[in-house]
């Protein structure tokens, strides 16, 4: 954020060129107007929701409804008793240190 610089998946925004300019656009650039304005404050709060509203005309939207079931990565880690596809997200947390324990056996998953 600090950058000022959006990045958006290429095969996403290829198979939803109409959704990310009407939506998904103008949803990142409130957030770096945001930032710039407010600073800190909740992602998806009040001074987000006025940018959607007063700059892009916009209905504030958390979520998307894309299917990213083709650009998903996903990192496979075990326990003592299962198997789980982690997401990208959730293995580089780990790579930094986080712990993740598996909700049946309480061991800590770790990389398959």
């Amino acid at each position: 954020m600090q950058q000022n610089r959006l990045n958006f998946h290429p095969l996403l925004f290829k198979e939803n060129v109409e959704a990310f300019i009407n939506d998904v656009i103008p949803h990142e650039v409130s957030h770096l107007l945001v930032w710039t304005l407010f600073g800190k404050v909740q992602p998806h709060g009040r001074e987000w929701q006025s940018v959607m509203h007063s700059v892009f005309n916009r209905t504030p939207a958390a979520t998307h409804q894309f299917d990213v079931k083709r650009v998903t990565k996903t990192f496979q880690y075990v326990c003592d008793c299962d198997t789980y596809a982690l997401s990208t997200r959730r293995h580089n947390n780990i790579l930094k240190g986080a712990q993740y324990k598996c909700r049946k056996c309480q061991a800590l998953l770790r990389a398959a």
